[in-house]
Protein backbone atom coordinates (compact mmCIF):
# COMPACT_ATOMS: atom_id res chain seq x y z
CA UNK A 1 0.00 0.00 0.00
CA UNK A 2 1.28 3.23 -0.97
CA UNK A 3 1.86 5.94 1.62
CA UNK A 4 -1.02 8.01 0.21
CA UNK A 5 -3.37 5.40 0.57
CA UNK A 6 -1.79 4.01 4.25
CA UNK A 7 -2.46 7.60 5.34
CA UNK A 8 -6.71 8.13 3.91
CA UNK A 9 -7.07 5.02 5.96
CA UNK A 10 -5.38 5.24 9.24
CA UNK A 11 -6.68 8.90 9.22
CA UNK A 12 -10.26 7.87 8.17
CA UNK A 13 -9.79 5.54 11.05
CA UNK A 14 -8.65 8.19 14.16
CA UNK A 15 -11.76 10.14 12.64
CA UNK A 16 -14.39 7.25 12.94
CA UNK A 17 -12.61 5.60 16.63
CA UNK A 18 -13.08 10.19 17.87
CA UNK A 19 -16.85 10.05 16.73
CA UNK A 20 -17.49 6.85 18.40
CA UNK A 21 -16.14 7.30 21.66
CA UNK A 22 -17.62 11.02 21.75
CA UNK A 23 -20.69 10.14 20.42
CA UNK A 24 -21.16 7.31 23.44
CA UNK A 25 -19.20 8.41 26.33
CA UNK A 26 -19.95 11.62 28.09
CA UNK A 27 -16.70 10.95 30.75
CA UNK A 28 -13.87 11.25 27.21
CA UNK A 29 -12.01 13.70 26.18
CA UNK A 30 -10.89 13.61 23.05
CA UNK A 31 -7.79 15.83 20.74
CA UNK A 32 -6.70 15.31 17.72
CA UNK A 33 -3.56 17.19 16.91
CA UNK A 34 -2.32 15.98 13.27
CA UNK A 35 -1.84 11.88 13.58
CA UNK A 36 -2.24 11.87 17.59
CA UNK A 37 -5.45 10.63 19.28
CA UNK A 38 -5.64 11.31 22.98
CA UNK A 39 -8.36 10.35 25.19
CA UNK A 40 -8.55 10.78 28.57
CA UNK A 41 -11.54 9.91 30.58
CA UNK A 42 -12.58 10.82 34.01
CA UNK A 43 -11.84 7.88 35.64
CA UNK A 44 -9.46 6.02 33.21
CA UNK A 45 -5.90 6.68 31.83
CA UNK A 46 -4.88 8.66 29.23
CA UNK A 47 -4.56 6.79 25.99
CA UNK A 48 -3.10 7.87 22.53
CA UNK A 49 -3.50 6.71 19.30
CA UNK A 50 -1.53 7.84 16.24
CA UNK A 51 -0.25 7.26 13.06
CA UNK A 52 2.90 5.34 12.19
CA UNK A 53 3.54 6.19 8.59
CA UNK A 54 7.09 4.66 8.29
CA UNK A 55 5.86 1.29 9.51
CA UNK A 56 2.14 1.97 7.50
CA UNK A 57 0.73 0.85 11.20
CA UNK A 58 -1.49 2.64 14.05
CA UNK A 59 -0.11 2.39 17.54
CA UNK A 60 -1.55 2.83 20.78
CA UNK A 61 -0.18 3.60 23.84
CA UNK A 62 -1.67 3.44 27.25
CA UNK A 63 -0.47 2.36 31.02
CA UNK A 64 -1.49 -1.28 29.87
CA UNK A 65 1.40 -1.28 27.26
CA UNK A 66 1.92 -0.09 23.74
CA UNK A 67 0.02 -2.13 20.60
CA UNK A 68 0.82 -2.05 16.61
CA UNK A 69 -1.90 -2.62 14.26
CA UNK A 70 -1.88 -3.03 10.75
CA UNK A 71 -4.73 -3.29 8.46
CA UNK A 72 -5.78 -6.97 7.52
CA UNK A 73 -8.87 -7.46 5.33
CA UNK A 74 -10.36 -4.01 6.28
CA UNK A 75 -9.81 -4.19 9.70
CA UNK A 76 -6.92 -2.77 12.30
CA UNK A 77 -5.46 -5.61 14.26
CA UNK A 78 -2.76 -6.04 16.14
CA UNK A 79 0.29 -7.56 14.68
CA UNK A 80 1.57 -9.98 17.74
CA UNK A 81 -2.55 -10.99 18.71
CA UNK A 82 -4.66 -10.23 16.54
CA UNK A 83 -6.88 -8.20 18.72
CA UNK A 84 -8.77 -5.48 17.27
CA UNK A 85 -7.96 -1.61 17.29
CA UNK A 86 -11.28 -0.81 18.70
CA UNK A 87 -11.87 -3.47 21.26
CA UNK A 88 -8.19 -2.63 22.59
CA UNK A 89 -8.92 0.92 22.88
CA UNK A 90 -11.90 0.24 24.83
CA UNK A 91 -10.12 -2.15 27.17
CA UNK A 92 -7.44 0.77 27.83
CA UNK A 93 -9.83 3.41 28.25
CA UNK A 94 -11.76 1.00 31.50
CA UNK A 95 -9.69 1.78 34.82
Amino acid sequence: MDETKFLELADAELNRLQDAIESESDDAECTRSGNVLSIVTDDGPEVVVNIQTPMREIWLASLRGGYHFRLEGGVWKERRTGETLEARLRAAMKP
